[in-house]
């Protein structure tokens, strides 16, 4: 491989890029209130003081994988995913695209290394590179640099200046020795490939604006905003149109930014980002690989979690995307999609295709929207019963942002056997925390859990328990007031107009939008949000529209010395 100072620096320019670049006490407030209003849920409340504005974020935010092969899908035109090879991304705060976790160690340098020498191959043989190119190959220089500038273009995000075009055409003219096959122009533009794959202007997303505004906030360019627009909601590098939009100003005022938000929120790309934030939000990658009692479930396999995921991923893109929904329908509409096997589950009497999902109405008294079907279910859930437990920490986590701890590592966490006294798994569950030193997490815990006990460790219905009737009800405290209710479907509904568990939603979005965790200096933006939304009924398009149009999208705070 050619010596060339270009590609060297491209080389290394990972490696030295990244690097610069339960003690059962439950918190949220008194008497289980863990702080809905001003804050979002989780912790004290906090209060908007001030006016809204951005908080610090690092100005270098590499790609997560994801990003990463969506970006050279989109650059090179290859059905591609070179991150299968990488070591996953690390997840921070709920979500693997926190800016601070994307550091790229040793084995990420080789890793993009080696992908770019094989993408640059794959992109510039014979039959891949016509349809790269923007001229005609006999056309020689003229032809490589009207490539690299459009290439260019697209690969960092935004126009390269006249010295970078000029050091890839010198890069271009001496990779003739650089490889085996191939005539000089193809292995000129392979190297340029190659190198401007592993180039940080590539591999991160840049913030280096530095015109200060007032109150020492720096206005993101155009093309700074088109990247954090695309890699919000495609997940994937800037569109020719979103270029233009930032080459012409458009992106220069909230209004532009909308329009082109909404556009990217319609474009079937969006669908992906979706996908990627509830699969993380709902933690779906507990759904695969489920192991149940053959003796109880004999039917239950491989197949059936991969339907249960599939399941949730259609349905959450038919409410957002085909019924326009909010936050609402998604805890409580009751209709899926199903193949053989999940109607079985569910109960339902028909003929369904076996490889295939088709959508169904459900009995409204026993399912409402996420929370009550099968993937979520049996994912919380034993190998032969289901846990309120387990099902009751993801309900305080993940929908309402309670900070709940881990368990101390030397807790017991078997259950107590069946006995004359403990006759129900929620009897079981019960004795097992009444301890004061559990039972302050699991007042908060327990109820929401058992709320869910009619159905058994796949999500299938039951009316009782071995013969035994079920107790389903429950009290939780939100926001200073006592929620009762009878069962998951009276949770269901309480949740999905309940105000903590909207802002909660809002909370975990904001934090995959934005890459970082909220903080004191957000909740003026996330209130202004909330409010907007509240008064739309939270839908979410509007929501992902909106956080597009927050000071703290369009601005960053200017750091130590600027």
């Amino acid at each position: 491989m050619t010596n060339n100072a270009l590609v060297r620096l491209a080389r290394n320019a990972g490696a030295l890029g990244v690097s610069a670049m339960l003690v059962c006490a439950c918190t949220g407030g008194g008497d289980g209130d863990m702080g809905g209003g001003g804050g979002g849920g989780g912790g004290p409340n906090l209060t908007c003081e001030g006016a809204a504005g951005p908080s610090p974020h690092p100005r270098l935010v590499r790609l997560t994988h994801q990003q990463y092969d969506n970006s050279v899908r989109d650059l090179l035109g290859l059905d591609v995913t070179p991150s299968v090879n990488f070591l996953p991304d690390p997840v921070f705060a709920g979500f693997d695209n926190n800016a601070k976790a994307l550091v790229v160690p040793d084995r990420l340098a080789r890793d993009y290394r080696r992908a770019a020498e094989s993408l640059a191959e794959a992109a510039t043989s014979d039959d891949a590179l016509d349809s790269l190119l923007p001229c005609d190959e006999s056309e020689g220089e003229d032809c490589a640099r009207t490539f690299i500038e459009g290439f260019g273009l697209r690969a960092y995000r935004r126009p390269l200046t006249p010295e970078r075009v000029d050091a890839y055409m010198e890069a271009f003219r001496s990779a003739d020795e650089s490889y085996d096959s191939g005539t000089a122009f193809q292995k000129g533009i392979r190297l340029v490939v190659e190198a401007m794959l592993q180039s940080p202007r590539f591999l991160y997303r840049t913030e280096m604006s530095t015109d200060v505004a007032d109150g020492d906030i720096i206005p993101l360019d155009g093309y700074e905003v088109a990247a954090r627009l695309s890699y919000f909601l495609w997940n994937s590098m800037p569109d020719d149109e979103l270029l233009q939009a930032a080459s012409d100003g458009t992106l220069d005022d909230p209004s532009g930014i909308e329009a082109q938000a909404r556009r990217l929120v319609d474009d079937e790309r969006a669908r992906s980002t979706v996908d990627d934030f509830h699969f993380q939000w709902l933690h779906m990658h507990e759904y695969e690989d489920l192991s149940k009692d053959a003796g109880r479930y004999p039917d239950f396999d491989e197949d059936t979690s991969r339907a249960m995921r599939e399941e949730t991923q259609r349905f959450i893109r038919h409410v957002i995307f085909e019924l326009e929904g909010d936050f609402a329908t998604l805890l409580t509409e009751p209709m899926t999609f199903v193949n053989q096997e999940l109607a079985a589950i569910y109960g339902l009497e028909g003929d369904f295709p076996a490889d295939d999902l088709v959508e169904v109405n459900l009995d409204a008294n026993q399912r409402a929207g996420l929370l009550t079907q099968p993937g979520y279910l049996s994912s919380h859930a034993y190998f032969d019963i289901g846990s309120p437990i387990h099902r009751g920490v993801f309900v305080q986590r993940q929908i309402l942002c309670a900070q709940l701890p881990d368990p101390p590592a030397n807790i017991d966490t078997e259950l107590p056997a069946p006995s004359d006294e403990l006759i129900t798994t929620r009897d079981r569950v019960e004795h097992h925390t009444s301890a004061d030193y559990c039972a302050t997490c699991h007042r908060l815990i327990n109820p929401a859990g058992f709320a869910f006990e009619h159905y058994d460790a796949i999500g299938g219905w039951r009316d009782d328990e071995d013969g035994h009737e079920l107790d389903t009800t429950g009290t939780l405290s939100m926001g200073g007031q006592a929620l009762e209710f009878a069962d998951a479907i009276d949770l269901s509904a309480a949740l999905a107009t309940n105000p903590q568990a909207q802002r909660c939603y809002l909370n975990q979005w904001f934090r995959y939008a934005y890459g970082r965790q909220e903080t004191i200096t957000d909740v003026c933006t996330l209130d202004e949000i909330d409010v907007a939304l509240q008064n739309n009924g939270y839908n979410i398009k509007e929501l992902l529209v909106s956080l597009t149009q927050t000071q703290s999208f369009r601005y960053r705070t200017a750091q130590e010395g600027e």
